[in-house]
């Protein structure tokens, strides 16, 4: 369920599930022969046998129906690094990213699918095996209310930003005010360009770019959080993935004033990723 502090504005979602989740369990609960220990599958890529990729409902979730759904994605059947991924695996991975946003979003009660991943202890994530999580609400988080108040305008100065990388369809760039040290944000050039219409080509040239971001930070930061910045049903929103490191952790600044110490600037952050 759902509250809302009407004193800060933002949702607290009450979980009783979250705290009986396994942490680094001895025996991955994700590898291939552990099928048994999950929820039946929602979607096995290439197929069921051998397969590659493997979705179904998080056990531990943070919403369950009628109010929205949770779901995990096993990215790889390995244990390999996802910064190491080859492009046909980038592309399954893609194309499980897009086939279980469809279905979330296709929900009557979904307002907003909310696509991320944590990697490392310091993010959240309580298994090691590659994988990332997607989950639907019933309203559009404040979050993301503040990004739709901004507009395209917000968006196209963040494209006027100096590049980390960029291909053809895609520019990364560190914001110009940051909450996180090496915090970088992928974003479509394109303000009309959806999620969930991508083609298989936009589809790995995205993928692509973010695994270089991903091998940038990890050289600077094992710890860190992806974001897919998606519009809410029959809204617009500028398509972008922010990409978090967690090498700090938040303290009395941030949770008790709401202000957050960032020990990077941006510009110094822009020469570390770089050069990284």
């Amino acid at each position: 369920m759902f509250a809302l502090d009407a004193i800060h504005g933002t949702r607290v979602a009450y979980s009783q599930s979250r705290s009986k989740r396994p942490h680094k369990p001895k025996n991955c609960l994700f590898c291939p022969g552990a099928e048994h220990l999950t929820p039946p599958a929602t979607l096995v890529l290439p197929g069921a046998k051998n397969w590659r990729v493997r979705c179904f409902p998080n056990k531990f979730p943070v919403v369950e129906s009628p109010n929205g759904f949770h779901e995990v994605i096993v990215e790889t059947a390995g244990h390999d690094a996802w910064e190491d991924f080859p492009e046909s695996q980038l592309a399954l991975v893609f194309q499980a990213y897009q086939n279980r946003f469809r279905a979330l979003l296709e929900n009557k009660n979904a307002k907003y699918v909310l696509l991320f991943k944590n990697f490392g202890d310091k993010s959240g994530a309580s298994i090691d095996h590659e994988h990332a999580q997607i989950l639907s609400f019933p309203f559009i988080p404040k979050l993301v209310q503040s990004e739709l108040h901004a507009g395209p305008s917000t968006f196209k100065k963040m494209l006027k930003q100096p590049a980390v990388l960029e291909s053809e369809h895609f520019k990364a760039v560190c914001p110009p005010v940051s909450r996180f040290p090496w915090e970088t944000w992928i974003l479509s050039n394109d303000e009309n360009l959806r999620f969930e219409d991508m083609n298989e080509k936009q589809g790995l040239e995205f993928m692509l770019v973010l695994r270089e971001i991903i091998r940038k930070i990890k050289t600077l930061s094992w710890d860190y959080t992806v974001a897919f910045h998606v519009a809410p049903k029959n809204k617009k929103l500028w398509f972008h993935v922010e990409v978090l490191p967690r090498k700090a952790v938040w303290g009395g600044v941030e949770l008790g004033a709401g202000v957050i110490v960032n020990f990077k600037k941006p510009r110094d952050a822009l020469r570390d990723l770089r050069s990284a």
